[in-house]
């Protein structure tokens, strides 16, 4: 008798754990995924594009994230939004970090998006003839995206290192962030350089608009102006979500490096595929044709690693900033990033 009914134990125990597991499933598709929040970034495929492939690929759900936007804006106004606690986590150029702790807000950066400087000088090209040099840029308009932003804090870099004072030898101008106002003001000659980013590098080149006095993606060019390695853009959030909420924290790591992952298995075609298909994040690549979007992949494909973060890099990027005078003062790379998420790079 026993024998006989030790498998109907069996199916009793079965259905029984079945039902508690449909009943949790059942809860969170009734009270939805564990977080659910917005993401600030500037429009830079070199910053959020690990970002735009984790939604496209549905990663962001496969951690339990309801990403429900990409909130984009200029660095510097988004920059005073998370210290104002209106965003929790978001994606940042090195900058922003030395710059918001010294402010008060103790941020960190617990993710490499991208392992190279990305910022390169443009110039447009009526002006090819004169300007060889960024220090023939003496006397004209250089602009960048707001100030205490990545662009300009790489601008100023590039000026200064050639001995111009962004203050007194030529115009510094901010333009924000919007590409389509960055394209536009170096065609009209509302600026006669820009320190830049994609998608604006490639798309003024192709297209005639400009061309570079810093092409920053070359090899030798980056070992110049910067180094052989550079920190220079992650996923940040501050010490308190740390704290409080570190699964959320590891989630979005993990919905990263799976995006970095795939970025770097695939080829630039298979990734644009991917997100041009997906309509919230074809958005942000509207007026680029298929081809010009191959064509800033494979520019900047060789910057993306696994997500941890190199001390040599943060080293290389906290040196310029010291040197030029662009962050009051030094901070540490333990004040700078959190390696218990994605790690620190050998």
């Amino acid at each position: 008798m026993q024998i006989r009914q030790y498998p109907n134990c069996l199916l009793w125990l079965a259905v029984l754990i079945s039902g508690l597991v449909l009943g949790v499933d059942d809860a969170w598709a009734q009270a939805g995924p564990p977080y659910k929040l917005k993401l600030p970034g500037v429009i830079s495929y070199e910053l959020n594009l690990p970002s735009l492939v984790a939604y496209a690929n549905g990663y962001f759900t496969e951690e339990g994230i309801e990403l429900t936007d990409f909130v984009v804006g200029s660095g510097g106004t988004l920059r005073t939004a998370m210290i104002a606690r209106e965003f929790d986590v978001g994606l940042f150029g090195f900058v922003h970090v030395p710059l918001a702790r010294i402010a008060g807000s103790p941020w960190k950066m617990v993710l490499s998006t991208h392992d190279l400087e990305i910022f390169s000088l443009v110039v447009r090209s009526e002006l090819k003839d004169k300007v060889k040099t960024v220090a023939d840029l003496r006397g004209m308009k250089v602009g960048f995206s707001t100030p205490g932003a990545a662009s300009w804090y790489m601008g100023s870099v590039f000026l200064k290192k050639a001995g111009l004072d962004p203050e007194k030898d030529v115009q510094y101008v901010s333009l924000g962030g919007d590409p389509g106002v960055i394209y536009t003001s170096l065609k009209t000659g509302r600026v006669d350089a820009f320190s830049a980013w994609e998608p604006t590098t490639t798309r003024a080149i192709e297209e005639g608009v400009a061309y570079p006095v810093v092409p920053i993606w070359e090899p030798d060019e980056h070992r110049r102006w910067v180094g052989p390695k550079a920190l220079a853009l992650g996923l940040v959030t501050r010490e308190d979500v740390i704290k409080d909420r570190p699964d959320l924290v590891r989630r979005m790591v993990n919905a990263h490096k799976k995006g970095l992952a795939f970025i770097r298995s695939k080829s630039s075609a298979e990734i644009t595929e991917v997100v041009l298909k997906n309509p919230k994040t074809a958005e942000q690549f509207k007026g680029l044709d298929r081809a010009l979007v191959v064509k800033i992949f494979d520019r900047i494909k060789a910057g993306f690693g696994d997500g941890c973060l190199s001390r040599s890099g943060f080293e290389a990027e906290m040196k310029l900033a010291l040197e030029y005078k662009l962050v009051k003062r030094a901070v540490s790379f333990e004040e700078f990033g959190d390696t218990s998420f994605a790690g620190e790079c050998p």
